[in-house]
Parts: structure tokens; sequence; C-alpha cells
């Protein structure tokens, strides 16, 4: 490189610098693959942050400081913590509709997915000292999301529902379409009672969707589910 070039160089730098502070996000404007690789990983840090406060107040200073940036490096990238959260909400429901799938492909049937759900969130909501998102409002656009995700597992349901019933878990005298206006209110209420907090996760689903499960189920799902009530008294 010529003289003239390197100067140049050092001077463009120099500029960038006086501009930001932080050396590394020059680093980032001059390499693009970086910010991307700043977003995914910010993404995957933001959301072990989640599982480990289980709540929604994650501190973007935090998650700079995790990955050694700046805060301001952030806000140029996501544009707002709201965004940030709504990024790892789309990452973990893309995780769970995988990991549902391949539960249903894998186990001898729906209903005892369905049980095994019910357990890792129970477990989950008495791990964290208060409901994960009780200040869900601060940030509509993501309780919007997370309202059309239930929207959409309520509209998966009928196809599990269906699937039950030739696994001989369901009755075979249903009615879906009362039956999903059911699961949907029930889910609506739950979802609404959270928000609260007033009363326990656990005692939501034992009184509303368990009760439900128990009677849609044929002799085969109601023997599985009676092993799961006596594993709720025990808990």
């Amino acid at each position: 490189m010529s003289c003239f070039g390197r100067k140049t160089l050092c001077g463009a730098w120099s500029f960038l610098v006086s501009l930001r502070p932080e050396k590394k996000d020059v680093l980032m404007i001059f390499n693009p693959t970086n910010r991307d690789e700043i977003r995914l990983r910010a993404i995957e840090t933001a959301s072990e942050i989640l599982m480990r406060e289980k709540n929604l107040s994650v501190r973007m200073d935090d998650v700079a400081q995790e990955l050694s940036v700046s805060k301001r490096t952030l806000y140029e990238i996501f544009g707002s913590k709201e965004a940030l959260l709504m990024e790892c909400m789309k990452k973990h429901i893309a995780h769970m509709s995988q990991m549902l799938e391949d539960e249903i492909g894998r186990e001898e049937d729906v209903l005892t997915v369905f049980l095994k759900h019910l357990e890792v969130l129970i477990n989950e909501s008495r791990e964290r000292d208060r409901n994960k998102f009780e200040d869900i409002d601060k940030y509509p656009k993501l309780k919007k999301m997370f309202h059309e995700h239930l929207a959409d597992m309520a509209r998966r349901m009928r196809g599990f529902m269906e699937l039950g019933v030739k696994q001989g878990v369901f009755r075979d005298d249903l009615n879906m379409d009362v039956l999903m206006k059911a699961f949907s209110a029930m889910g609506a209420m739950v979802n609404k009672e959270c928000e609260r907090g007033e009363l326990r996760y656990d005692e939501l689903i034992d009184g509303t969707i368990v009760v439900l499960l128990r009677g849609i189920a044929a002799p085969k799902g109601m023997a599985k589910l009676e092993k799961y009530r006596y594993k709720s008294n025990n808990r």
C-alpha cells in the first residue's frame, strides 16, 4: 500500500474512533459479517439471561458486557430492547415447535407429550420468584407476538387432538369445533391469571387444562392422566 493509502486509512480509522470511543464498534463497521455475528450472539446471550433470571428484566448493559461490545452497538443493531426480546421469543418459539414435532414422532401418543410439557412448564414456574410475563405490558409488540403464538398453538391443537383420537387416548365422539373453543378460552384465562399473579401456574393448569383432558380422555388416556395426577399430588 502506498504512503498516501496508509495515511488515508489511518485518517478514516481515527475519524471513526472519534465518533465511537469503543474500538470494537469500529471493527464492526469495517466488517459487516461481525455485525451479523454480534446480532446472533446477542440473541443467544439475551435468551440465556432470560432463562436464568426467569423474567423479562434482562438489561442491555448485561448483554453488552457479556459480548464485550458497547450498549450503543446493540441499539444500533436492534433499535430497542423490545426488538431484542422479540428475536429471543422467535428463537424460543422455533425451538419449542421443533421439539414438539420431534417428540410427537418419538413418543407413543400426543397425550404423553402434552403431559411431559406441562411438567416442564410447571417446574419452570416454581423455579422463578415471580411470573415471567408480569411486566409484558411494557412491551406491546412483544405481547402481541406472544398472543399470536398462543393463537397459532390453538389452531395446531386440533391436529394434535385428532391424532390423539386415532391413537386411542381421546374419545372418538368429540365435537372438535367446541373442543377447540374450550381450549382457547381456557388458555386465554390461564394466561390472563398468570399475568395477574394471584394463582400459581400449577393450580391453574390442574384446575383447567387437566380437568378438560380428563373429560375427553378414552380409557387408555385416563390411565395416563391418573399417573399424572398421582405425580401432581406428590409434587
